[in-house]
């Protein structure tokens, strides 16, 4: 044995480095910087039983050596730089092998159609160039990853393999429907059959399998799903209602259904079906109907994605039970994924490994039609890395404890309705990357703070929303102030006067009216004027003439 993995190792490996160890059978020098510069007709003196040479440099070319190793059972050429057409004898060669990791290369060509005489339980051939049609599954395969090449074609009709655990088909060009002999795979623990082409609805499948399968209860081992962890049906062109055979998946962690025309309702089943889920996505589909509000039953869910359907109804004030949401430091366990995952965050769109996919906490619930305010108390949701509650029909203010969601990158709240101040307590989030308050009728001064003021393109943050004033943009916020005033002076002060001059007219065409119509009452009316006017004259004159004599009697 001669182990060197996981080490820094650099430096040119030729055949002479290794002529003198003709009992050698395990060798390993994965994980280093090493490179292998040996001639093609090279004949090893050595059968080995374990090959490791994954992240060395062993390519471009296949090694032909490796054709007379017949003996291994365990072989890693994951990132070794190969490109090249995987040769007919590797099939033959490594026939008994239980482990074969070619990963992460160029591999070119396609796979033999019927693999049966393999006794491999696992095959990870992920990342390459691989063309041609999905080949017949092995009957003692526990794990195959086909994931990230160019299979096409359609799902073989006939899938039998009893210990199969894993399936990873993700991000190929697969066509047609899944089927029926899917359900079969009871064994199944992870599926994923993301990112290709496949059609139909998903239902037709699991009909035939509960005619099957009458016999056992609905969290029977023997149900497809019901040891099931992770499930990824994402970006396809799926359709039908929400799958009911997850009724059975008791155990899943993991479930993607993003990206396809499912339709419908989300089930109120959810938390008693699948207690566990921490990961649910089914953004830009077409479902519709309200939130469940027992969604928040599921104690562990700290990643909760329905954006882009037609999700209408309000807000549910329960969210802030989603105890995995409450607490800073959580122990997220989900299933380890071997493809990055796109995920919406911050405005864009990003690949991550599932390593950072397990540090996110986030509620989306954009581009739907919800309505409403949002409830105070989202701001319990301590946890929250990312809230975007944006292209919905919300209204009332921004909760003013927002400012509590310390953890918080990314928080959008546009193209709403809401209104009132931008509460201070955003300039508080020191986290926070990516903020959009854009299109709605909020009012007054932007609040200050570094953390705001060091944010991307600011003035996109704000825009659409005429009544907010301050930096970063051009409108003063003492101009914004007096121009407030008086308009407010002026909205009390306008129906003051407008009373004043609607009761002066009434009044002024009620006595002239009164007037045309009676005679009399006008004759009655300018006589009295007449006694008036007569009656005042008299007492001016003789004022006027007492105080003239006065005068004069002053001046003698």
């Amino acid at each position: 044995m001669l182990d060197l993995s996981y080490n820094k190792l650099k430096g040119v490996l030729t055949k002479e480095h290794f002529s003198g160890l003709s009992n050698l059978e395990s060798l390993d020098f994965s994980s280093n910087s090493l490179e292998m510069a040996i001639e093609p007709d090279w004949v090893p003196p050595f059968r080995l039983n374990i090959l490791g040479l994954d992240s060395c440099r062993v390519g471009p070319h296949f090694p032909k050596w490796l054709r007379w190793q017949t003996n291994i059972g365990f072989l890693r050429l994951g990132n070794a730089n190969l490109d090249d057409i995987i040769p007919d004898w590797f099939w033959v060669t490594f026939s008994r092998a239980f482990y074969l990791d070619a990963s992460g290369n160029m591999l070119r060509g396609s796979l033999p159609e019927n693999l049966q005489h393999i006794s491999a339980e696992s095959i990870d051939l992920g990342s390459n160039k691989l063309t041609g049609q999905v080949p017949h599954l092995l009957l003692n395969i526990s794990y195959l990853n086909l994931s990230s090449n160019s299979f096409s074609g359609s799902l073989p009709s006939e899938l039998k393999a009893p210990r199969l655990q894993q399936l990873l088909l993700a991000n190929n060009q697969i066509t047609g429907t899944i089927p029926s002999s899917m359900c079969q795979l009871t064994g199944l623990q992870q599926l994923d059959l993301s990112g290709n082409n496949l059609t139909g609805d998903i239902m037709q499948c699991w009909k035939e399998s509960d005619k099957s399968s009458s016999m056992f209860s609905a969290n029977s081992a023997d149900q497809f799903g019901s040891i099931m962890i992770g499930l990824a049906l994402n970006n396809n062109d799926l359709s039908g209602e929400f799958p009911t055979f997850l009724q059975s998946a008791s155990q899943l962690v993991f479930l993607d259904l993003s990206h396809n025309r499912f339709s419908g309702t989300l089930p109120k089943w959810l938390p008693e079906k699948m207690p566990y889920l921490q990961i649910f996505r089914v953004r830009s589909n077409m479902f519709s109907g309200h939130i469940p509000k027992n969604i928040t039953c599921l104690q562990s869910l700290y990643y909760l994605d329905i954006a882009s359907n037609n999700i209408s109804g309000t807000i549910p004030w329960s969210l802030s039970n989603l105890k995995a949401m409450s607490v800073i430091s959580h122990n997220n366990e989900a299933p380890y994924h071997e493809e990055s995952i796109p995920i919406t965050t911050k405005g864009q769109t990003r690949d991550y490994s599932f390593e950072i996919y397990k540090l996110l906490v986030n509620l989306d619930l954009s581009c739907n039609t919800l309505t409403g305010q949002i409830p105070e108390e989202i701001s319990l949701l301590i946890g929250l890395t990312s809230l975007n509650l944006s292209s919905n029909q919300l209204v009332g203010k921004i909760p003013n404890l927002i400012g509590d969601l310390k953890q918080l990158e990314s928080l959008d709240l546009s193209y709403n309705e809401l209104s009132g101040e931008i509460p201070s307590g955003l300039s508080d989030l020191t986290y926070m990357s990516h903020l959009n308050l854009s299109y709605n009728n909020l009012s007054g001064p932007i609040p200050l703070g570094r953390q705001l003021q060091a944010l991307d393109n600011q003035i996109d943050i704000y825009i659409g929303n005429p009544g907010l004033c301050g930096y970063p943009l051009s409108k003063n916020c003492s101009t914004h102030d007096t121009e407030q005033s008086v308009h407010e002076d002026a909205n009390h002060v306008s129906p003051l006067y407008l009373g004043m001059s609607i009761g002066f007219v009434v009044g002024l065409w009620t006595v002239f009216c009164t007037m045309l119509l009676r005679r009399t009452w006008a004759s009655a009316y300018f006589q009295i004027i007449d006694k008036l006017y007569d009656e005042v004259y008299v007492r001016v004159a003789i004022a006027w003439a007492r105080m003239a004599k006065k005068t004069h009697n002053d001046t003698a």
